[in-house]
């Protein structure tokens, strides 16, 4: 979730002015180039969208309707929307919304001979997913995940990143045949050390960080069906417990190492999902590739049945729109009409780029397993 302090204004002023009961947002659009860098605003583009799904693999995409007037690059520039809250000095609160790659669709012309273009917009994972390896990758034993993960970033062009370093170090060396994309070798980097999936954030800024479960987390914003509201009434609760499993088995098999079983077991009566509750064992039984130490892949499993648990309780809230939200936000929700009152974690959120548009936000109650 994106600080509400910005522009020189505090947290609690931009809360205000994001609850006031009558408030302006207004967007505006930079064009950069293939760097990121700044070029020029853009004052062509006439609306569109933002989504972002931690469940996708290219997580944050847009779409853009725009006027053509021949300056754009589609093959190499960049837009970054933001939209700007009105103050009540007449300044604005700025959030980013993200760096997109363009696609090129075709142009049409309406009646009164304007083109446009209806533009698909996605962020730089899209870069990973594009550029795979020519050749077999290894990285070899005693290289630090972390170092790791770096290189294959920067191989893709990347050199503004934020990686939490890790000291651990592979115990064995690992490759990846020819024509796999970068992303997924980046993933399969942080996994054995329990990272998260790679995301990009709001700046075009790829994010590599340690996997917190939301129940570590502190909320980070209330949501509340209250005289200050920027709720709609329209919220959804679904409940889906059928496929969830409540027993979890990794396991390590690499040559020259010995096998490495983890297994976890949610035995716990408070769980409805539980081998307790339920009667019966579900099993997920996954390979793990390169695991450094039991510790770790206790860990993972550990890690893998929260995960597996999180769609217990899922709610769809409609909002005014909020443009702090970012990858995974934990906040509270409060709705006194379905007897809603936890913290819950965003797993999607989206709203047009226009003012006066509602947000939709799809969000997870984390479980204790």
């Amino acid at each position: 979730m994106l600080p509400l302090a910005r522009n020189g204004y505090t947290a609690s002023q931009v809360d205000a002015a994001l609850h006031a009961p009558v408030r302006e947002i207004h967007f505006r659009y930079d064009l950069l180039d293939d760097t990121n860098t700044f070029k020029k605003t853009l004052t062509t583009v006439t609306g569109g969208s933002v989504d972002y799904d931690t469940t996708q693999q290219i997580k944050r995409t847009a779409q853009f309707t725009l006027q053509d007037d021949g300056s754009i690059n589609y093959l190499s520039d960049r837009i970054k929307p933001w939209a700007r809250l009105l103050m009540p000095d007449g300044g604005f609160a700025e959030f980013p919304l993200g760096v997109f790659l363009l696609s090129t669709p075709p142009r049409q012309a309406d009646d009164a001979l304007v083109v446009t273009r209806q533009i698909d917009g996605y962020d730089q994972l899209q870069v990973l997913v594009d550029d795979k390896v020519t050749d077999r990758y290894t990285v070899d034993a005693g290289t630090k995940y972390t170092d790791a993960i770096k290189s294959v970033l920067q191989s893709a062009g990347f050199t503004d990143m934020n990686i939490t370093d890790d000291p651990r170090t592979l115990p064995a060396a690992l490759d990846w045949k020819i024509g796999t994309d970068k992303l997924t070798i980046v993933d399969d980097l942080g996994s054995p050390i329990n990272y998260r999936e790679l995301w990009i954030d709001e700046n075009g800024v790829p994010i590599g960080q340690p996997y917190m479960t939301p129940d570590q987390r502190t909320p980070e914003y209330t949501y509340q069906d209250d005289s200050n509201s920027v709720t709609f009434p329209q919220v959804q609760q679904s409940l889906d417990l059928f496929n969830v499993p409540n027993k979890w088995v990794c396991v390590v098999t690499e040559t020259d190492r010995a096998v490495i079983t983890s297994t976890y077991i949610n035995s716990n009566a408070d769980s409805p999902t539980s081998t307790v509750n339920r009667g019966r064992t579900i099993v997920k039984y996954v390979t793990v590739s390169n695991a450094p130490d039991q510790i770790s892949n206790d860990t993972y499993a550990q890690n893998l049945a929260y995960q597996d648990s999180q769609i217990y309780e899922q709610v769809t809230l409609p909002t005014a729109i909020m443009p702090f939200h970012s990858d995974r936000d934990v906040f509270t929700v409060k709705f006194s009409a379905l007897g809603i009152s936890d913290k819950f974690e965003e797993t999607a959120w989206s709203f047009p780029l226009q003012a006066g548009g509602q947000m939709s936000h799809t969000v997870q109650k984390t479980v204790s397993i």
